[in-house]
């Protein structure tokens, strides 16, 4: 393999760089405001700052290359995420009750991020091939398996959240490379199942949803058989997959769908972050004016609930333009329109 090396200033999409730049200095801001108050982190900007320079660099580096390199590389790239992984299960750092992490010295990362990228570049460089037909069950039912061997690893950790991420990587490219979306829809039937009986604990919803859509999409007869057994399947699994659910992941998924159920327990976090939001109304209270992150109500503030900061603060605006500068983002990557 021969990579190739520009040597020189890379040709940027521009839109696309400065929607990044934008949310990296709102990320910076919002990081130092969230850590301003006394023993709260502070200093951690000044970190994110460093890597934040750090991953200009890299960005900058990896965009030399011609793209097609990546393509090679994509398949020992995916070995190595999934070496790792099997690494994190055998000899990973425990944190919250998990193995999630790799130390090396004084480096430490969770090899669950190396194999999310891994995972995309595969995927990318089997739909890239003009042969390939999603609509045909032989060419997403390869990448599917690629996906969960991924997915399955994680989930052993146990890190039930980042191992979600990997089917949600399937979907957008398996849409992106060219799957009919009816197609998919009905794909994602037994998700949507499991979604509803969670979220009502009946079936009956999801009953009359999935009727509508085979009335509306009308598939063949192989199709429709097999919709319907596979669903079928999901029913009958559900009551006995939820009973093999460890204790932390039945509460993430009763926190998830019902918050108020313990509201000063596991659902305390995400109350506290719709209060924060809920208090910033339009314009917000000001840019470190946050009461409910000065008076410490918002746990974790800094790290996965940092964008209840941005709502308290900036308000409605604010909170926007963090979504549309994603949206904008994502958009100019896949030179999709709005």
């Amino acid at each position: 393999m021969r990579i190739r090396w520009r040597g020189r200033l890379p040709e940027i999409d521009t839109p696309l760089a400065l929607a990044a730049l934008g949310l990296v200095a709102i990320g910076l801001a919002t990081v130092y405001s969230a850590t301003s108050g006394p023993g709260a982190h502070q200093g951690l900007w000044v970190r994110q700052l460093v890597w934040a320079l750090a991953a200009l660099g890299a960005a900058w580096a990896i965009a030399s290359v011609h793209y097609r390199a990546y393509d090679s590389l994509a398949w020992p790239v995916y070995a190595v995420s999934l070496l790792l992984l099997l690494l994190v299960l055998a000899m990973g750092t425990s944190a919250y009750g998990a193995k999630r992490w790799l130390e090396f010295g004084p480096l430490k990362f969770q090899p669950s991020e190396i194999a999310k990228l891994a995972t995309v570049l595969v995927l990318a460089r089997r739909f890239d091939n003009p042969k390939c037909n999603l609509r045909r069950v032989r060419y997403w039912l390869p990448a599917l398996l690629i996906t969960l061997v991924p997915f399955a690893l994680v989930a052993k950790e146990p890190d039930l959240g980042t191992s979600l991420a990997f089917p949600v990587i399937f979907i957008a490219m398996v849409f992106w490379g060219g799957m009919p979306l009816g197609q998919l829809m009905l794909g994602l039937t037994p998700l949507f199942n499991v979604i509803l009986f969670f979220a009502t604990g009946s079936l009956w919803w999801f009953a009359g949803g999935l009727t509508a859509l085979l009335v509306a999409l009308r598939p063949k007869w192989p199709t429709l058989l097999m919709v319907l057994a596979l669903n079928g399947a999901v029913a009958y699994a559900m009551p006995h997959l939820w009973s093999h659910l460890a204790d932390y992941q039945k509460r993430r998924i009763e926190t998830f769908l019902n918050p108020d159920h313990d509201p000063s327990g596991s659902g305390y976090q995400i109350i506290q972050s719709k209060i924060s939001i809920g208090s910033g109304g339009v314009v917000g209270k000001g840019y470190l004016r946050g009461t409910q992150k000065a008076l410490a109500f918002l746990p974790m503030r800094h790290t996965d609930f940092i964008f209840s900061v941005v709502g308290e603060e900036l308000g409605l605006i604010g909170a926007l333009t963090v979504v549309f500068s994603t949206r904008w983002s994502s958009c100019a990557a896949t030179d999709w329109p709005w």
